[in-house]
């Protein structure tokens, strides 16, 4: 140290000349001008459109019991019907549109198309997607903009996301994870059992007493090579409080499960090889088969509350499906069938919803697509799902026969939701017409 340095470094240096002190001041407000964007580059892919006002009109605040009017627009594969929207994936995000017109409400978008939406769910307060790349985003079905964002994927597996009593369940490796559908946090997760580190869940269903259900497809990729379906399909009761599992047992395909009462569902299970559909009672202590099952011979078609609507027909020369000419109620309650309603010479059902006790359910002349442009037209009915009684008829606009169907295939015009006072009917899949029945 030379002399004279000591004061230097004890005193500190003479105050700098004004023009060094300008440049000091710039330099500081650049750098506090740059906190924001600092703090806003977690959003910079966001994209936020729409949504300025409120919700669009109610369609309704129940399921309607004599609707009347018919909007025809077309609808997306994986578009669902909540309150006045309609909710669809789009290649980076979400977009919302009226339930009515199809007018876009508001558009949400990560921004980055490499990694596009793969699966969503909806509950009346938001929506949850799933990208490819395993970040999962919490959207506000009101506005649009983004709640939360988490990204739980860690080795590439395909994901999928369900809402059940205000739960976002996803899966990664050998385990459920479920999240706060409205801020995200970590709220459980659930181990899979060791043999079951590959899963999907295709079916999820919130009971009393904390227990959430879960249907289960273990080990999908190597399914193909095993020759006993029950180690791989699995149906698990998960406290959903702490995420432990309860007790499990094996069934049939998890995707076929349906609920029929406040702890009742109805379950593919399993029975000298082959499946079987069963009542099972289920609380946190396992499940209990209801002594009657479900006759195979038909298809179900809608449930809800104590009620399964099945129908029944006999196969068709050169069709792949059965004609759905009759429609029953089968009272879970009861274990039998208390009602049935035919089709008319010539028609059959198609699938229904039951909404508020009561059931809709188009029917139509028969059909296939070995018929494209061939213009028919069904009618939608609003029954009683306790007595099978029509409570009204409404006749549909008439639809042409697609071009996509294969030739030997039935076509039939679905009910695929019954929500805010609308009824909508699905013509074809994919991009396809929509018939939107209000009162």
């Amino acid at each position: 140290m030379g002399r004279g340095e000591l004061p230097k470094l004890l005193l500190g240096d003479p105050a700098p000349p004004p023009w060094e002190r300008h440049l000091l001041y710039a330099a500081m407000a650049i750098v506090l001008a740059m906190i924001p964007l600092v703090l806003l580059q977690q959003d910079r892919d966001d994209l936020v459109t729409g949504a300025q006002g409120s919700l669009p009109a109610a369609l309704g605040t129940e399921a309607p019991v004599a609707p009347d009017h018919v909007v025809r627009r077309k609808t997306h594969l994986d578009e669902v019907l909540v309150g006045g929207l309609a909710v669809h994936s789009t290649d980076a995000g979400l977009k919302a549109a009226d339930a009515r017109t199809g007018e876009e409400f508001w558009h949400y978008e990560r921004g980055d198309v490499d990694s596009a939406a793969a699966l969503f769910d909806v509950s009346d307060r938001t929506v949850v997607n799933a990208y490819w790349d395993g970040e999962l985003v919490g959207v506000d079905l009101r506005t649009g903009r983004r709640l939360w964002r988490e990204t739980v994927r860690d080795d590439g597996i395909f994901q999928a996301v369900d809402l059940v009593g205000g739960q976002a369940l996803t899966q990664t490796t050998g385990a459920v994870r479920a999240y706060d559908e409205r801020d995200g946090h970590s709220l459980w997760t659930m181990r899979a059992p060791a043999s079951c580190k590959d899963l999907v869940v295709p079916a999820a269903y919130a009971l009393p007493d904390h227990l959430t259900v879960l249907g289960v497809i273990c080990d999908r990729h190597r399914f193909a090579t095993r020759s006993k379906v029950e180690e791989y399909n699995l149906l698990i009761g998960v406290d959903n409080r702490s995420g432990e599992a309860l007790w499990q047992q094996p069934i049939g395909d998890p995707k076929l499960i349906t609920r029929a009462g406040e702890r009742t569902l109805s379950v593919p299970t399993l029975h000298d090889g082959a499946e079987e559909d069963r009542l099972l009672d289920v609380d946190r202590g396992g499940t209990t088969p209801r002594a009657v099952s479900l006759p195979r011979s038909w298809d179900r078609v809608g449930s809800e509350s104590g009620t399964v609507l099945l129908v029944d027909g006999t196969p068709e020369e050169g069709l792949d499906d059965r004609r759905a000419t009759a429609l029953r109620g089968y009272d879970t309650g009861r274990s039998r069938t208390v009602w049935r309603l035919e089709a008319p010479a010539g028609q059959e059902y198609g699938k229904a919803v039951i909404a508020d006790g009561r059931a809709y359910v188009v029917r139509q002349p028969f059909v296939t697509g070995s018929e494209k442009g061939r213009r028919v037209r069904g009618e939608l009915l609003v029954l009683d799902t306790g007595t099978g009684d029509v409570l009204h008829t409404l006749k549909l606009p008439v639809m042409a026969v697609p071009d996509e169907y294969w030739d030997d295939q039935g076509v039939t015009l679905d009910v695929r939701d019954v929500v805010g006072g609308a009824v909508a009917v699905q013509w074809e899949e994919g991009n396809g017409d929509l018939l939107v029945a209000t009162g």
